[in-house]
Order: C-alpha cells, then sequence, then structure tokens
C-alpha cells in the first residue's frame, strides 16, 4: 500500500506494548502475537492515528482504496481469500481466510481456490465463488480506473480487460458456486498468487448490491456491505467513519470468531499534530506520534508501537523530467542520492527512531539481500565528483530541480535537509508541496523528484519491484512512471520462477539495476512504528504489514 501522511508514512509496526512479546531494535519483523483471550468485549474504541490527514484520504472502496491509512478501513470491513498469520511476526504464515484451501497445477499457470461454504455478507447474501469474479472483474476494468488494476494481468487476458479491449474474463475466472470452486487460469506462472490475493482488490463483493449502482465510484462512498469483523453504522463522512461489529463474521487465521469491540469510531483530523493534541486532550484513544515528539511520546506513554515493519520509505525520479529523467542524467541521479546525508535525516526528523535503507526491499522479504545499493551512503566528495563528471560531459541544469512532497507527516522537514545536501555539491532546487491526492498527481506524469512510501501488501519482493517499478503499474502504483524493458524482464523471470533462490536472485538482480545501473530511486529508510495508545486500550497490535488486527482490539472494563 501507498504510504501516505501520518500513519501511513511513519508508522504502523507490529511489536511494542500492545499484546506482543520481542525485540523493537534492528532492521527485521521479530517478536509474537498473543492470544486475545485475556480481553473483554465491548465497548467502543475512538481511533486518532490512521485517517490523520484528510487531504489525502481518497476512497475506502476495496477496488480503489490506495493507502495504508483508508486500508485499515478496508480491511476491517473486507475477507479474502487468503491472509497471513503472522503470530510469529519473522515467520509469516499463508493461510486461508474466505477460501478452505488451493492448489496449483504442476507449472503454477493455473489455480483452484475452494471457498467455504455457509459465509455470509453483512446483508445474508452468501458469499460465493461468484462474489470474487464479479469484484475482480469489475476492479479490473479500465472504466473503474483502479490505481492497482495493473493486479488483474496476473490472470489470463487480465491486460485487455485493463486496456478495454475485453468486458469480461470468463474463459480465465472460473466461478463454480455449486462446487464452491473458483479456477483461475493465469497469464503466465505466478508462484506468489495466492498471496497476492490476500489484497483488498482481490476480495469479494456483494453483486446484486453493487450492480445496481449507475456509478461504481459511489460504492466506496456509501454504506459498504462486506464480509469482515465489522460493518459500517452509516456512511463514511468527512469527520468520521463509525464501524460496529459484524456478529455473521466467519474469523480470522488466527482462530478469532467474534470481534471484541462494539464500535470503532475513525476520526479524521487535518493533520497528525492535531490529532496528537487531541489524544493528549484525552478525546481519542490512539494517535501517530508527530515529528520531534518521538522521545518526549516514548518516556511519557508506556505504551507505543515501535518495531520495525515492512514499510519503505524512499524518493523517485520522475522518468518523464526533462532536467532528471533518461539515460543521459545518470550520473546526476548518481548525484543526487550520494549526496544525502540520510543519518542526519533519522536523527534530526525521526530523533533516530527509523533504520536507515540499504535498499527498497528490507529485512523480513524473501530474498532480501543487505548493502545491494551503491549509493545509498551519504558521501559528499563522491557525489560532488559524479556530478562533476554529469556537467563535463556537457550537461547542465537549466535551473533549480524540483522536489514534490506531500504535506503533513513531517516530509517538509525531510525535504529541507535534502535541499542543504544538495546545495552542498552545487544543485539548487525548490519544492513541490501538494496537499490532495498527492499520489494520484504524482503517478500521472507529476513525479520531477517525488516522496514516495510502500507498505507491502503481502511480505513479498514482487510486492516492491513489480507493484512500484513495473510498465505494468505505470498510472498506479509507479510514481515515478519507471518503465524498462531489461527490469521488466527480471521481474518477469523472478516471478515465473518456482524455485525460491532462483526467484529471490533475479529479484535482487532487478533491484540492483532499478538503483545502481538506471538510479531511478533513492531509498532513505525503513519504517517503524510510532503509535501511542491509552491506557484503557488493549490489544492494539500492528503486525508487520501494518494493518491493525481490530477485531483482537479491546478496552479494559
Amino acid at each position: 500500500m501507498m504510504a501516505g501522511c501520518s500513519s501511513t508514512t511513519t508508522n504502523n509496526a507490529g511489536g511494542g506494548t500492545g499484546g506482543t512479546t520481542g525485540g523493537t531494535s534492528g532492521g527485521a519483523p521479530s517478536g509474537t502475537i498473543k492470544p486475545a483471550v485475556d480481553i473483554p468485549e465491548g465497548g467502543t474504541f475512538i481511533d486518532g492515528a490512521q485517517l490523520s490527514s484528510a487531504d489525502n484520504l481518497t476512497s475506502y472502496d476495496p477496488g480503489l482504496v490506495q493507502t495504508l491509512d483508508e486500508s485499515q478501513v478496508t480491511t476491517a470491513l473486507y475477507d479474502g481469500l487468503t491472509d497471513f498469520d503472522f503470530s510469529d511476526k519473522a515467520k509469516p504464515k499463508l493461510k486461508g481466510l474466505v477460501a478452505e484451501k488451493w492448489e496449483f497445477n504442476k507449472d503454477a499457470t493455473e489455480i483452484t481456490f475452494t471457498i467455504k461454504k455457509g459465509q455470509v455478507f453483512t446483508n445474508d447474501d452468501p458469499v460465493l465463488p461468484s462474489s470474487f469474479k464479479y469484484a475482480w472483474v469489475r476492479n479490473g476494468q479500465k472504466d473503474f480506473a483502479s490505481p492497482y488494476g495493473y493486479l488483474i494481468n496476473f490472470v489470463k487476458n487480465g491486460s485487455k480487460l485493463q486496456d478495454g479491449t475485453v468486458k469480461n474474463l470468463d474463459d480465465s475466472i472460473i466461478a463454480d458456486d455449486k462446487a464452491m470452486t473458483l479456477k483461475v487460469i493465469l497469464e503466465k506462472p505466478q508462484a506468489d498468487f495466492a498471496a497476492i490475493v490476500s489484497h483488498p482488490f482481490f476480495g469479494p463483493l456483494p453483486e446484486k448490491e453493487v450492480s445496481k449502482l449507475d456509478d461504481q465510484n459511489k460504492w466506496g462512498k456509501g454504506i459498504m456491505i462486506g464480509n469482515g469483523p465489522f460493518k459500517m453504522e452509516k456512511a463514511a463522512s468527512e469527520q468520521e467513519v463509525v464501524l460496529v461489529r459484524n456478529d455473521k463474521w466467519a474469523g480470522n487465521v488466527l482462530g478469532d470468531k467474534k470481534a471484541k469491540l462494539d464500535k470503532i469510531v475513525f476520526k479524521i483530523s487535518k493533520d497528525p499534530e492535531s490529532a496528537y493534541t487531541d489524544f493528549e486532550s484525552g478525546n481519542l484513544m490512539s494517535a501517530t506520534i508527530p515529528s520531534g515528539r518521538y522521545a518526549d511520546a516514548m518516556a511519557k506513554y508506556g505504551n507505543t508501537v515501535s518495531s520495525p515493519t515492512l514499510g519503505s520509505y524512499h524518493f523517485d525520479f520522475g522518468t518523464t523530467d526533462p532536467q532528471l529523467g533518461g539515460e543521459k542524467n545518470v550520473k546526476l541521479r548518481q548525484a543526487i542520492s550520494l549526496a544525502i546525508d540520510r543519518e542526519q535525516i533519522n536523527k534530526k526528523v525521526y530523533e533516530g527512531s527509523r533504520t536507515l535503507s540499504t535498499g527498497i526491499a528490507m529485512p523480513g522479504i524473501p530474498g532480501f539481500k543487505d548493502g545491494l545499493c551503491k549509493y545509498c551512503k551519504y558521501d559528499e566528495a563522491a557525489a560532488k565528483k559524479a556530478f562533476e563528471e554529469w556537467k563535463a560531459a556537457g550537461n547542465s541544469l537549466s535551473g533549480p530541480i524540483t522536489i514534490d512532497f506531500n504535506t503533513g507527516g513531517s516530509h517538509e522537514d525531510v525535504v529541507a535537509i535534502i535541499q542543504e545536501n544538495l546545495k552542498a555539491i552545487g544543485i539548487e532546487s525548490k519544492t513541490n508541496p501538494v496537499s490532495e491526492k498527492y499520489f494520484g498527481s504524482m503517478a500521472k506524469g507529476g513525479c520531477h523528484f517525488c516522496r514516495a512510501g510502500w507498505y507491502a501488501d503481502y511480505p513479498t519482493y514482487g510486492n516492491f519491484m513489480y507493484d512500484l517499478y513495473s510498465t505494468d503499474s505505470v498510472g498506479g502504483n509507479n510514481m515515478g512512471s519507471f518503465s524498462d524493458k531489461k527490469f521488466d524482464d527480471l521481474v518477469a523471470k523472478a516471478q515465473s520462477e518456482p524455485d525460491d533462490a532462483k526467484r529471490a536472485q533475479y529479484y535482487q538482480e532487478a533491484e540492483s539495476y532499478l538503483l545502481n545501473d538506471v538510479v531511478a530511486a533513492v531509498p532513505l529508510n525503513w519504517y517503524k512504528g510510532d503509535q501511542v495508545y491509552g491506557d484503557k486500550v488493549l490489544g492494539y497490535d500492528q503486525p508487520p504489514l501494518g494493518l491493525i488486527l481490530w477485531e483482537r482490539v479491546g478496552l479494559k472494563k
């Protein structure tokens, strides 16, 4: 998921004291999730951490949701075919959620899911194989314009659905509601497909209700009907999103059968600072810790989350930017990456609370390789040398380069340091702060040198390489519109490779090419949690993907 402001940029970690055990230092997720048996039922939780950047909120619709902020709501409303059991945070296990089981054919070009019987949406409509087929085709259609629409390309002829050539995928998604099976024919071998369908994009929808709408975008603006642990009490407003327990819920992969809370009220705030003020005043039960308040919050409150997560904070170069893009500017991009003092950013902005990154993928992602990026260490002399070599080749800047960032979440503080670092090697810059719909405007060609961030949707290497930098994801989650055949070919080889070691090697080669050969991105740090919650709150836990287990959150009696 895209990492936006507040909780999608700086927080959402597992660990801490919210019902977990394990360390809070280092770069890899660790610790365990304790059973929820001692958490009492009942009560209303008022959250201020998740939706604390109103200008960047777009939709809670599972087909449109893009940021981790909004996904906190969406994943409380919808359950998909599979999910990860993070009981041991360092060793996630993929398990069936709505799916009872699944089976690949020999070359991983077909997969058949068997759906559990007796599951229902909150309106009592049955959850059927056709509920998934309907949702996938709806979400993948060109006119729907989902930022995750490229995911349908994994399914045979999905790219034709994306470009509008076809209107259905009847030959590649075979839903048998009588046998309760969903057979999917893939475009090419994809050994990670059972993990990929854990994403909300591949969840089910109640076809009878959704198909009534003349405009599919209205679904996310009304009372959505789902099959998760909670349901909407009323349509979301500009002030809050209110969910109540769904007593028809079938349970999660951890064995829980009933959500603890009666109600969750997600309060929408202008920015993390105002939400944190409300928390300190006793009006909220959780909040994101703003920049400059980490040490104070850690000392003042015992209830914090601060463990490593599967999230990256980085900047992308806009492929079409005339000053920064293209083959002739590789040395310039090297200089920019080398000039940035990541340790200074971590200390001044985040009070040392994050882990300096050596790539986009991080510890905890299968296949991760440490130290992969050659230009991710601060080296002013090397930066100056690369910049001079770029100029010696006949290049020059026509004016200040543009640094894009979304307002809130302390990004302006990060950018200010970057500007100082670049000025030290002779590169002038100007800023482009964007207050609304930042990710969409960047992905549609607005990126120059743009702030990016990403929390894994599922713990696979491909979720970082394919979703962020493939040609397929241009216009979706590909912030810099990066498109490179050699990179695409390496990722395609990795996706089609059933051997774990070989697949990891291809992904490592792809990331090395991305960061070292073409220098398309500049990694800065990997996220750790930075949320705080009240003394009466129990079970406030965030597994490495950053999504809180809302069904386990409770309140002391």
